[in-house]
């Protein structure tokens, strides 16, 4: 009996010890995107998703950082977005976007001011060209097969207005984004992922890493 008692301690033991192993190993796993110009780090973007919820957060060289948070839907579109940056001279900014069957709804607060506005659309999407984990779940939502197109009203996060966005799967492991401004092309390794890309206008590259 006493050996027996030692032996379901042991295993209380090793339940205990092991419970918080398995509820960190069940946390959405970071990765981690680097934009580079030539040798110098343009910023760097730490990302994971979790359930419904893409998170991120956006360290940019010359100042600005950025968070947002991202909620999902099953075909992968995004439903909701919650999005601060923090400006070179230390002034927040925050956005609140819903993205509804018909319309969109927006506000935002700067300096204590709050504005809200709304639109119609059926086909809009945030948009923030430091953030490739967006530009993935934009690939995700959007289901292209090769040689296929699908345009969008594109909000982008960091200018405030919205643009016409184009994305195109040209190639099976290739997508490019074509709007006002800028053109962007991603790189999908053999899962889908977004592997690399380039920001042509800007001459960044950007690397995924583990």
């Amino acid at each position: 009996m006493p050996n027996l008692l030692k032996v379901a301690l042991r295993l209380l033991l090793l339940l205990l010890v092991g419970s918080p192993l398995a509820a960190q190993q069940q946390q959405a796993k970071r990765s981690r995107f680097v934009i580079t110009k030539g040798n110098d780090t343009v910023a760097v973007e730490l990302f994971s998703r979790d359930g419904n919820a893409l998170t991120s957060e956006i360290y940019q060289t010359n100042g600005p950082r950025t968070q947002y948070t991202m909620d999902l839907k099953p075909d992968s579109s995004i439903s909701h977005v919650e999005f601060t940056r923090v400006t070179q001279n230390n002034q927040s900014i925050g956005v609140s976007i819903f993205f509804l069957d018909t319309v969109v709804k927006a506000q935002m607060s700067v300096a204590g001011q709050t504005d809200q506005f709304e639109f119609p659309s059926r086909k809009a999407i945030p948009i923030l060209v430091v953030s490739f984990a967006l530009c993935e779940q934009i690939i995700r939502a959007s289901h292209l097969e090769v040689g296929k197109s699908a345009s969008y009203t594109a909000l982008r996060l960091g200018a405030g207005d919205t643009t016409q966005l184009t994305v195109t799967r040209f190639h099976k492991d290739s997508v490019s984004f074509a709007m006002q401004g800028a053109q962007l092309k991603a790189a999908l390794g053999t899962n889908g992922d977004v592997v690399g890309g380039v920001h042509l206008g800007q001459g960044w590259t950007i690397t995924r890493t583990p």
